[in-house]
């Protein structure tokens, strides 16, 4: 009897209760139109060339996500705004751009794939709890979550933004905070998402598991093919 209470306990360990995703390039496409806008709104801020503020945009952003990496330190979105004007030697009002980047996203959102918002729904009626883990730069996660509610409906239990926290994936920190909100144990909890490091390293790092998204097409056979991994005997 013993044995059985052993096993059944076993197999609870292993089940998958909730589901952290990630968004960009994981729930969410970027739209062009959006980089596009962005990068001539700034050209003309800037006074400069759309090439020039296109190569910045890209550089620091590269090096924010690269210090991410090394340290886990995450930039608010107003110090972001301001390494950008560094980086090109000019001042502004941060918050003038902040609110320009805002009215961007909101003219230009993202692209939502259909079978993405299927899953939501489908794993929301299939009894799982899902929240959402995200390193955030140039748009307030604040934004990105309002967005994100619009889209799907009130299904995420909590939302994590880097530029809210001052940390970032793949930081334990920051997969201790996911484990922390959710109140289980960190092996009952499957995190989602596009970069092998900051998202896959990240979460197992963390005792969690993981899943790689290579295309956002393909996110239902990946996160269904990992509960699937977990729960197999």
């Amino acid at each position: 009897m013993q044995d059985l209470r052993a096993l059944k306990r076993l197999r609870e360990d292993k089940l998958i209760s909730h589901i952290s995703f990630d968004v960009w390039n994981t729930l969410v496409l970027p739209n062009p139109c959006h980089a596009q806008t962005r990068t001539k709104f700034l050209a003309a801020c800037f006074h400069t060339e759309e090439a020039a503020v296109r190569n910045a945009y890209v550089e620091v952003k590269k090096w924010v996500t690269q210090h991410a990496i090394e340290t886990g330190y995450a930039p608010s979105l107003f110090e972001n705004i301001r390494l950008l004007m560094l980086y090109c030697n000019v001042h502004n009002d941060p918050s003038f751009i902040a609110k320009a980047f805002e009215h961007i996203f909101d003219e230009f959102k993202p692209v939502v794939l259909n079978p993405t918002v299927k899953l939501i729904h489908g794993l929301v009626e299939d009894g799982y709890k899902l929240s959402l883990g995200s390193n955030s730069s140039f748009i307030s996660g604040r934004t990105v979550h309002n967005f994100l509610e619009n889209t799907f409906g009130c299904v995420f239990r909590f939302g994590l933004y880097s530029d809210l926290l001052g940390y970032a994936k793949p930081k334990e920190t920051f997969f201790n905070k996911i484990i922390k909100s959710c109140d289980i144990a960190a092996n009952n909890i499957l995190h989602v998402g596009d970069d092998p490091i900051c998202d896959l390293q990240g979460a197992q790092s963390a005792g969690m598991h993981g899943a790689l998204v290579g295309r956002p097409e393909d996110i239902r056979e990946v996160v269904y093919e990992a509960i699937s991994g977990v729960c197999a005997p």
